[in-house]
């Protein structure tokens, strides 16, 4: 697998994920991203955080245990911003706003829900959206998570009534066709180190159905 590297300093390493290959070893043994990046570039390298394995895009991995340590804290404390894009199917009522839910994971069945605030377990989940276009009863949506929480975007938009293009889990209206990846991408990563020092990743997406927004996704 050759990796594709978007950004590097001394203590990150941004790359682009494939949809369908897992972000690290599991308990498939399918080829894995991290261990692709440590073959590639000959160094031990540290998983930040997590891309579901059907969802490509930027991904951000740590030189050090300490950069590690202090990007995962970034994150934990907001200072990281992640955003992505989807396609929906349907169209949101607005088309800007917050969505603000409680999710319960299901340990036996790895799947996550919307429940009241009440249930024992429940997290608390928040993104914001922004509709780019519609174009065929579909909608291309930038989100940025507040948080991060099992498949919250999935979650997230299918209790609405807008499953993600191609969600073999949460969507029901429409499946991918053979080869077809879900329509969800992390397509941006930014933030600061503890020094202060900015960094900005970004990688667009490709392919059905996002080729149906070309001139939109060519002005990110």
């Amino acid at each position: 697998m050759n990796v594709r590297i978007i950004y590097e300093d001394k203590d990150i390493l941004a790359v682009v994920k494939p949809s369908g290959i897992p972000a690290q070893p599991d308990k498939t043994g399918d080829p894995d991203l991290l261990t692709a990046a440590e073959e590639q570039t000959g160094q031990k390298l540290f998983l930040v955080h997590r891309l579901d394995r059907p969802v490509g895009g930027v991904l951000l991995l740590a030189k050090s245990a300490k950069a590690e340590a202090v990007l995962s804290k970034a994150m934990q404390a907001g200072e990281v911003s992640k955003t992505y894009v989807a396609v929906l199917c349907g169209v949101p009522e607005e088309s800007e706003g917050i969505w603000e839910d409680y999710l319960y994971k299901n340990g036996r069945t790895n799947l996550s829900e919307v429940v009241p605030k009440e249930r024992k377990g429940a997290k608390k989940a928040i993104l914001q959206y922004r509709l780019l276009g519609t174009k065929e009863g579909l909608s291309l949506v930038e989100i940025q998570l507040m948080t991060g929480r099992h498949h919250q975007i999935r979650v997230q938009t299918s209790s609405r009534g807008l499953p993600i293009w191609g969600d073999r889990k949460y969507n029901s209206l429409r499946r991918t066709m053979s080869g077809e990846a879900i329509a969800l991408w992390s397509c941006a990563m930014e933030g600061r180190m503890g020094n202060g020092k900015p960094f900005l990743a970004r990688a667009l997406p490709e392919g059905i159905p996002f080729s149906l927004f070309p001139e939109i996704l060519e002005k990110m």
